[in-house]
């Protein structure tokens, strides 16, 4: 930072100098997945929203408990209450279904061995696994339904370890990213890459990429290579 004629500048690339009054700190998240040391043996996932569980499913609220958002949950239970699912995930603690993310394991696509990547547009978690073994775990945020992230079977064409990013010129949307970490991209432009300008994994969020949380990024960085293969599918359906 330096200071000139009564303003501060900030540099951010060489030779390159802005008013400090146009920048922002960025709340990076904190968040990061869970390594999957073997095989679990019951559904399991995360929280999504901070919430006080009901002591039966759409029962009254247990105000003394408060489960935050990012807490990982694992469901000893379920039930149906007017076309959603209750899951019990402890002692007379039931949550609904809008308020968790569950991991929904996939079958390994035909033709595909090894180290794959399986994004499930759906609960918006990434799955890596190492042939038919889920290894890692975690929240991300694919694309808005105005710039969706496509379903299919992709590879890995491309890897940066931090660059620039840019897209919807001269539109309303425009956006401009400098030094974005962990970049793979799969799908003509689309990536999963880190994310420091936001903290809404777990939900839609991006115009079309995979965003990880820059520990997650980095981790699948140093784990993929060149044409590791990425699977994007969809365990359910948007209810409209």
């Amino acid at each position: 930072m330096l200071s000139w004629e009564g303003n501060d500048w900030a540099q951010i690339n060489y030779g390159q100098w802005v008013s400090a009054a146009h920048l922002k700190r960025s709340e990076v998240s904190s968040f990061s997945g869970l390594l999957i040391p073997e095989p679990p043996d019951r559904p399991f996932g995360w929280m999504l929203l901070d919430t006080h569980p009901t002591y039966a499913p759409a029962g009254a609220r247990d105000l003394e408990t408060y489960v935050l958002r990012y807490t990982p949950i694992t469901v000893y239970a379920s039930a149906e209450v007017d076309g959603w699912t209750w899951y019990l995930i402890g002692p007379d603690q039931w949550v609904e279904q809008r308020r968790v993310a569950l991991v929904h394991p996939v079958p390994r696509p035909e033709g595909v061995s090894g180290r794959w990547v399986a994004v499930d547009l759906y609960e918006q978690i990434a799955i890596a696994y190492e042939d038919d073994e889920i290894v890692f775990v975690t929240l991300v945020s694919t694309g808005l339904p105005q710039w969706p992230t496509w379903e299919g079977l992709f590879q890995v064409w491309e890897r940066v370890e931090n660059g620039k990013m840019s897209g919807a010129e001269g539109q309303a949307d425009f956006y401009y990213l400098e030094n974005v970490p962990w970049t793979m991209y799969f799908d003509d432009d689309i990536s999963l890459h880190g994310t420091y300008w936001h903290d809404g994994f777990g939900y839609r969020h991006s115009h079309g990429c995979v965003n990880l949380s820059i520990t997650d990024a980095a981790w699948f960085y140093e784990w993929t290579d060149l044409d590791t293969w990425v699977y994007v599918y969809s365990s359910g359906e948007y209810i409209k």
